[in-house]
C-alpha cells in the first residue's frame, strides 16, 4: 500500500506559538535511524538512564523513536516536535502499542510551557559542531521541565579541534586551478569564508585534537571562544581545522563523530588557505562564535602558522561571507 505524505501542517499543542525547527523532509529522519553509530548509542544510553515511572521529556523527537524506546522501558514520554514530522511520531507511537505512554507536542520548545517536571531530558541537539543544528535555544527552554536532580541524555558534549590536511576539499581547491585558460582565483576568498561538511580518516590529522568547548548540558553553555596552539606532528599540505564532538550520553556510553568514525555528522571543517608545513611548525587559532545561539551567528577563526621566527600563515577568516560583502581588511589569504 502505498503510504501518503507527511502532511504540510498539523494540529499544534494549544496555545503554543508558531512553530520553527527544521522541516526537512523524512528521508532526513530516515537517515538518522540508518546511522548505527547514533542509534546504538542512544539505545544504550536509554537502557542505562530510564527507570519504570520515569516521566521523560525528548526534545526535538523527530519521528519519535527514541520517546518509542523510553515507553518501553517503562517511562511516560512527552515528546516536544515543533514540524509536521509529529503527526508521523503520533502513528509510529500508535504502531508500536505505546499510545497510552507517549503523548506528543507538536509545539515550538521555547514557548510551550512545561506540563510536568520531568525525570530525563533526551534530545539529540547536536550539529556536526554543535550549534550548527540551532538547539541551544529549544535546549535552554526545556530545562524548565526539568525536576531538581533530573538527569539529562546528553550529559556533556565536548567539542574538538584539530589541524587536518592532504584531503580532498574541492570546494575551495576548485579555484586555484585554471578552466578553459580563465583565471578563477578571485572566488577562493569566498570559498575560505565558508564552513563544510567533511568525512575525514584519522590520516587527515596533522596533529592530536584538543578539546575546544565543554557544554554540562543542564548548565548554561559558556562562550564559544578560545585559543589554542598545535605543534604539527606531520608536515604536508595544511588545509584546515576540523571540529566534532564527543557527547556522553550517559556515564557509560560515548558518542563521538572524530575523524575514522562513519556517522550521518561526520566532521565541521573551517578551511584554510593551502599551505606546505612541516612537522614541528607551530600553528596558533582563536576560533569565536558570534552570537552563540542566533539563527545568523557566525565563526570567525584566526590562524598564525609559524616556523621558528618565520610566519608561514596569517589568516582571518569567518564563516557564511555573502556575495559582494568585502572581507575583513586584515584578512590576509595569500
Amino acid at each position: 500500500m502505498t503510504r501518503p505524505p507527511l502532511p504540510s501542517s498539523s494540529h499544534p499543542t494549544p496555545g503554543a506559538a508558531t512553530p520553527a525547527g527544521h522541516a526537512a523532509p523524512l528521508d532526513y529522519h530516515r537517515r538518522l535511524l540508518d546511522d548505527p553509530v547514533r542509534m546504538a548509542a542512544y539505545e544504550r544510553a536509554l537502557r542505562q538512564l530510564v527507570r519504570p515511572g520515569d516521566v521523560v521529556l525528548d526534545l526535538g523527537a523527530g519521528t519519535g523513536i527514541l520517546s518509542i524506546l523510553a515507553a518501553r522501558r517503562g517511562a511516560r514520554v512527552h515528546a516536544v516536535e515543533s514540524m509536521p514530522v509529529a503527526e508521523l511520531a503520533r502513528e509510529l507511537v500508535h504502531a508500536n502499542g505505546v499510545r497510552d505512554r507517549v503523548q506528543v507536542h507538536q509545539a515550538d520548545a521555547r514557548s510551550l510551557d512545561p506540563v510536568e517536571p520531568v525525570d530525563l531530558l533526551v534530545t539529540d541537539c547536536m550539529g556536526r559542531f554543535l550549534v550548527d543544528d540551532a538547539m541551544l535555544p529549544a535546549v535552554r527552554a526545556a530545562r524548565r521541565w526539568l525536576r531538581p536532580g533530573a538527569r539529562c541524555c546528553p550529559e556533556r558534549i565536548d567539542l574538538q579541534l584539530a589541524p587536518v590536511g592532504d584531503v580532498s576539499l574541492r570546494a575551495v581547491d576548485r579555484f586555484t586551478l585554471p578552466a578553459f585558460g580563465l583565471d578563477l582565483s578571485p572566488a577562493t576568498r569566498y570559498a575560505l569564508n565558508t564552513c563544510y561538511h567533511a568525512q575525514l580518516g584519522p590520516q587527515a590529522l596533522m596533529a592530536p585534537a584538543q578539546r575546544y568547548h565543554r557544554w554540562e548540558v543542564a548548565q548554561e553553555a559558556p562562550p564559544f571562544d578560545a585559543q589554542l596552539v598545535w605543534r604539527l606532528r606531520r608536515g604536508g599540505r595544511l588545509q584546515g581545522l576540523a571540529g566534532w564532538f564527543d557527547a556522553r550520553l550517559a556515564p557509560e556510553v560515548q558518542l563521538s563523530t572524530g575523524p575514522g568514525i562513519e556517522t550521518h555528522w561526520g566532521q565541521y571543517l573551517f578551511p584554510l588557505p593551502p599551505t606546505l608545513t612541516q612537522r614541528g611548525d607551530e600553528l596558533q587559532a582563536r576560533l569565536q562564535l558570534d552570537p552563540p545561539d542566533g539563527d545568523a551567528a557566525t565563526w570567525r577563526w584566526e590562524v598564525r602558522l609559524r616556523r621558528g621566527e618565520e610566519t608561514l600563515l596569517s589568516t582571518s577568516l569567518e564563516s557564511e561571507q555573502r556575495l559582494g560583502e568585502r572581507p575583513w581588511p586584515d584578512r590576509d589569504t595569500r
